[in-house]
């Protein structure tokens, strides 16, 4: 049996409550620090699968490569 890589992407959408003088000031508020706020909701709308590939073709990805320089060996 074979192991693949399946890269997927998804449409989540969450409802934040900011207070604000303005819809403006509100998305800016939003934009700065969208974590900050509370979520009162969180779903998601849609997926897809965007890229399948076996995982031996991915041999040596960044992932499979140690660090060369700026490591302290083991004493």
């Amino acid at each position: 049996m074979n192991t693949y890589r399946v890269i997927c992407r998804e449409d989540v959408y969450f409802v934040k409550e900011v207070e604000a003088n303005s819809e403006d000031e509100a998305m800016e508020k939003l934009h700065k620090n969208v974590n900050g706020f509370k979520t009162f909701s969180e779903w998601t709308e849609a997926w897809e699968i965007n890229d399948i590939e076996e995982r031996d073709a991915h041999s040596k990805t960044w992932a499979d490569i140690y660090p060369t320089r700026g490591v302290r060996q083991k004493s």
